[in-house]
């Protein structure tokens, strides 16, 4: 829910802000677009990737930000930094930057996210999520493996988040 609201207040002041500059985003250059394109290998959709490119880079290299991994909430607070900066974007490039950004390059922590913050990042259902949820209250998670026998778990994507360094315990 909180995501909802913080869409909504991104979403009115950036039709604010475009309907008084009437601007387009400038296109990001080839090589930015070729970073963003291999660091999205837990998005399968490139049209994220394409948004990215469109609005992130129209002012920064995408440097700046495939190497700066966050919690969900951090990045929440960039997006808004960013667009009470000037960044222009649509609806759906907001929407598609926010799933690009929790599912390549967000660290989750298995022991202390909330379950709709590891449904998004896992890339899980919400039952699934809130088992998980369940099952550390018992025992916190040290390692990926205990997660094996959880149905609706996706082994490939917890192995890339890990070999990412974007899984915590």
């Amino acid at each position: 829910m909180k995501g909802l609201a913080y869409r909504i207040s991104a979403l009115l002041g950036l039709t604010f802000y475009l309907v008084a500059s009437n601007s387009v985003a400038a296109q990001a250059a080839p090589g930015e677009m070729e970073a963003i394109t291999k660091a999205s290998d837990l998005d399968p959709d490139p049209a994220d990737g394409q948004a990215v490119a469109t609005v992130c880079t129209a002012c920064h290299s995408s440097a700046q930000f495939l190497t700066a991994a966050r919690p969900y909430r951090r990045w929440e607070q960039t997006m808004q930094d960013m667009l009470d900066r000037g960044a222009m974007a649509t609806d759906e490039q907001l929407d598609r930057i926010l799933t690009y950004l929790v599912k390549n390059i967000t660290m989750v922590n298995l022991n202390s996210s909330p379950a709709d913050q590891l449904a998004m990042t896992l890339q899980i259902p919400a039952a699934t999520a809130q088992e998980i949820v369940s099952k550390r209250s018992g025992r916190a998670f040290t390692n990926i493996d205990e997660l094996r026998d959880t149905k609706g778990i996706n082994m490939d994507v917890l192995q890339k988040l890990a070999a990412k360094h974007l899984l915590q315990f």
